[in-house]
């Protein structure tokens, strides 16, 4: 049987409701359905927005990897301001935190180099 990301959501939030931590629910899900089923990092993400009251099981919009459009457009909010918070940029392009951290990093470090990271 296939998990669809909801399948795995629900069963996310059945291990919140349960009161099992973190590494208790993933292990749970992966014995049961397989050891590459999910990641402690995303169950501690859900859990995260579980504890905040969202108990919805939709993702985030804007998640997820930057695809070559936002990564231009991160190209030019770094290269116009490279001072400017993550968190502004994050808002600017409409993707999460982590992701312009992860690209953030690369792209001064290649700019500094007088190269352009793409």
């Amino acid at each position: 049987m296939n998990m669809t990301k909801h399948d795995l959501r629900l069963l996310m939030f059945h291990e919140f409701k349960l009161w099992h931590n973190t590494s208790e629910a993933s292990a749970n899900i992966n014995r049961a359905w397989g050891e590459e089923s999910t990641r402690d990092q995303t169950v501690r993400r859900w859990f995260g927005k579980f504890r905040s009251g969202d108990e919805s099981l939709k993702d985030e919009e804007g998640r997820g990897r930057l695809g070559s459009l936002e990564n231009e457009q991160l190209h030019e909010v770094v290269e116009q301001n490279p001072r400017q918070s993550v968190r502004e940029m994050s808002q600017t392009l409409g993707v999460s935190i982590a992701t312009v951290k992860n690209w953030k990093a690369k792209i001064i470090e290649d700019y500094l180099k007088g190269e352009k990271a793409r």
